[in-house]
C-alpha cells in the first residue's frame, strides 16, 4: 500500500490542509450537465475526492464531443452509452472510494427539487438557459451554493452564488428571454482550453466553499477570455426585485 495519503498535495496546501480535505472528503455535489465544463469538473471533483457525486445529463457521447469533453473516448460513442454511463464508469475507474449516482434524463421542472436535494453544492455545466434558471431558484429555496459557469468560442464566464449573501443568476440576467439567444457551442464553436480552463475555476469555487473557506469566494461574475489572455471580474450588484433577496432576509431573520 502507498504510504503517502491520496490526497497529501491537497492536505499539504495552507488553504486546504487536513481540516479542508476531510471536509470535502464529507461532501455531496451534485454536477448538472456531462459536457465540456460538467465531464472536467467531475473529473476533478472526484480525484479530490469529494464524498458523493451526482452526475446529471440526458445526452450521448458522440464523435465531436470529444474534441473537449475529456471524460469520454471513442470506445464510449461505440458502445452507445449515455454520458452518465460513461462518466459514471470513467469516474469510478479514477476513484473508487467516492460514490457516485449516475442520473440519465434531462432536469425540468418536475425533478430539478429531487435532484438538488441532499447536496451541499451545485456545479452548473449546463448548456441552456432555462435549465439554469430552474436550477437557481431550486438553489435558492434550499440554501445551496452553485457554481455557474458557461464557455462559448474562447471567452469564458464563472460566478458564484451563496443564498443569502451574493447575486444570483436572476440579478445578472433578470430577463430569461433577453439571453436566451445568447451563442452557443453547436453554432459558434468552443476552444477546448477555454472550456477546460472555465470548469478548473469552477472547481476551484467548489473546493473553497467544500473545505470551508466560502469567504474567499469569487465577488463578482469573472469573465475571461483564453485566446487574448484576458481576465476580469466584474461586479454584480443585488437587484432590489430579484426573487433572492427573500432568501437573504429569511437568512437574517
Amino acid at each position: 500500500m502507498d504510504p503517502i495519503p491520496r490526497y497529501s498535495r491537497h492536505m499539504l496546501l495552507r488553504v486546504i490542509g487536513e481540516d479542508g480535505q476531510r471536509r470535502i472528503e464529507q461532501s455531496r455535489i451534485l454536477v448538472a450537465g456531462l459536457g465540456a465544463l460538467g465531464s472536467v469538473a467531475a473529473l476533478l471533483l472526484a480525484r479530490a475526492g469529494v464524498g458523493f457525486m451526482r452526475i446529471v445529463d440526458q445526452d450521448a457521447p458522440e464523435l465531436h464531443n470529444l474534441q473537449r469533453q475529456v471524460l469520454y473516448d471513442e470506445a464510449d460513442v461505440h458502445r452507445g452509452l449515455s454520458k452518465a454511463e460513461a462518466a459514471f464508469a470513467h469516474l469510478k475507474a479514477a476513484n473508487s472510494s467516492i460514490k457516485i449516482e449516475p442520473v440519465n434524463a434531462e432536469i425540468g421542472p418536475d425533478n430539478v427539487d429531487a435532484l438538488v436535494g441532499g447536496v451541499d453544492l451545485v456545479v452548473d455545466a449546463l448548456d441552456n438557459t432555462r435549465t439554469r434558471y430552474l436550477v437557481n431558484d431550486a438553489i435558492l429555496t434550499r440554501g445551496i451554493p452553485y457554481v455557474f459557469g458557461g464557455a462559448v468560442e474562447t471567452v469564458g464566464n464563472i460566478m458564484t452564488i451563496i443564498p443569502g449573501k451574493t447575486p444570483c443568476l436572476r440579478c445578472l440576467w433578470p430577463n430569461p428571454e433577453a439571453v436566451e439567444n445568447h451563442a452557443r457551442a453547436s453554432t459558434v464553436g468552443v476552444l477546448s482550453s477555454g472550456a477546460a480552463t472555465v470548469a478548473s475555476l469552477q472547481v476551484t469555487e467548489a473546493l473553497k466553499i467544500l473545505s470551508g473557506h466560502e469567504d474567499q469566494v469569487l465577488s463578482g461574475l469573472l469573465v475571461l477570455d483564453v485566446w487574448r489572455g484576458c481576465f476580469h471580474v466584474a461586479p454584480v450588484r443585488r437587484n432590489p426585485q430579484c426573487v433572492c433577496r427573500k432568501f437573504e432576509y429569511a437568512t437574517e431573520a
